[in-house]
């Protein structure tokens, strides 16, 4: 993932610069700033290089005629099929990133470009042209965004602690977000436990003007039926062969990387289709999993030994990390300085944990089944409902 940050508005460059140093573990691999000071006017990045390892996929990027830079978190899974349309149009391309695809097709389509999208991301976009500043979050809000509206403008980020830097003595805690956490175990909707910053949400876009937002609006709205009136619900197999090739084609999708990629396994349902699916493309794609030391808690499941058993089914390499209470224990403080809102769930350290051991063997990119307990009611909560 990579970090991005700006603003609109009368701010210091040097807490630009700051943040951008803050956001550093989201993108270790490059940085870079952008400033506009006669239009007040500032985008930073940090780069977490996935597509075109070269300096062709620097951020901030500009446009050819210098008027609009943009800086981008996420990848754009179809970017190379909207490429090939721009090409034919007559756009060249002095690299290979998805951020340039990104950037030309906003300049070819203007707003209508978010619809041609398919991917995750959250972007800023300034456009001297209109001097506009344009934030756009994915349809399911897989990457953060969060906004500030202050006495001096408007500030964004991907994470809160890169917005801390902007705001000096304008910090307080949301007490209705902290309501909401301690009822839901998370804060959902578009608070965050500090007041005045918002998320952008899912599928949101706005636009700033001097300063100031002056335009919101859902881009995205998520479908509300999808049903095939030529098939009957009762047509099982249909509905499970729809199913699996939709899985298939997204998963396949989401191979393409300049860098080697991975995947989570758990053992699960999910993950192992996921990986199942990821062997069509890459035969010898390696699998990353934990074991707990001491076993898991009264009443919970161990995967390690589904985990292993999807491996061998599927013929693959399974990488574990052992881990125990203590050091969880440990690193409780860095969750919070990583998450900075709470978040009840300290399966996030399982992630993190598996992360590190990727990262130690080279891998940057791990596919993992992340929301398909939700989609399938897998949960317990689900099935009270």
């Amino acid at each position: 993932m990579c970090g991005i940050v700006g603003y609109s508005g009368n701010f210091l460059s040097s807490h630009l610069d700051e943040a951008v140093r803050d956001l550093a573990h989201r993108g270790p691999d490059d940085h870079g700033v952008f400033f506009d000071p006669r239009n007040l006017v500032g985008l930073g990045h940090s780069r977490l290089s996935i597509l075109d390892l070269s300096d062709a996929g620097h951020q901030p990027m500009v446009s050819p005629g210098g008027d609009v830079v943009i800086v981008f978190n996420g990848e754009i899974y179809n970017f190379k099929e909207l490429r090939n349309e721009l090409a034919s149009a007559g756009y060249s391309f002095i690299g290979d990133s998805d951020t340039e695809v990104l950037l030309n097709l906003y300049l070819h389509f203007g707003e209508a470009a978010l619809q041609k999208l398919n991917g995750i991301f959250s972007l800023a976009l300034w456009d001297a042209r209109y001097g506009s500043v344009l934030l756009v979050r994915d349809p399911l809000g897989v990457k953060p965004l969060y906004w500030t509206q202050t006495s001096g403008g408007v500030v964004f980020a991907s994470e809160l602690k890169a917005i801390v830097r902007f705001l000096s003595h304008e910090r307080r805690i949301d007490p209705s977000a902290i309501h909401q956490y301690l009822g839901y175990l998370w804060c959902p909707g578009g608070r965050t436990a500090m007041e005045g910053v918002q998320k952008v949400l899912p599928g949101e876009a706005l636009e700033i003007r001097r300063g100031t937002v002056t335009r919101k609006w859902n881009w995205f709205h998520l479908p509300t039926s999808t049903r095939n009136s030529s098939k009957s619900e009762g047509d099982t197999q249909y509905w499970i062969d729809e199913t699996g090739q939709k899985l298939r084609e997204a998963v396949h999708r989401q191979m393409i990387a300049d860098v080697p990629v991975g995947a989570f396994l758990s053992g699960g349902l999910d993950s192992s289709a996921v990986v199942a699916f990821a062997k069509e493309i890459d035969p010898d794609i390696r699998c990353f999993s934990i074991a707990l030391e001491g076993g898991q808690d009264e009443g919970a499941v161990d995967d390690l030994p589904y985990a292993r058993r999807a491996a061998d089914h599927l013929g693959l390499e399974l990488e574990i990390v052992n881990i125990d209470s203590s050091r969880m224990a440990r690193d409780l403080e860095s969750m919070v300085f990583q998450l900075d809102e709470p978040l009840a769930d300290p399966a996030v350290l399982n992630v993190r944990y598996i992360s590190q051991l990727a990262r130690s063997n080279g891998y940057k990119v791990l596919l993992s089944g992340a929301g398909g307990d939700d989609l399938f009611t897998g949960y317990r909560r689900h099935k009270a409902l």
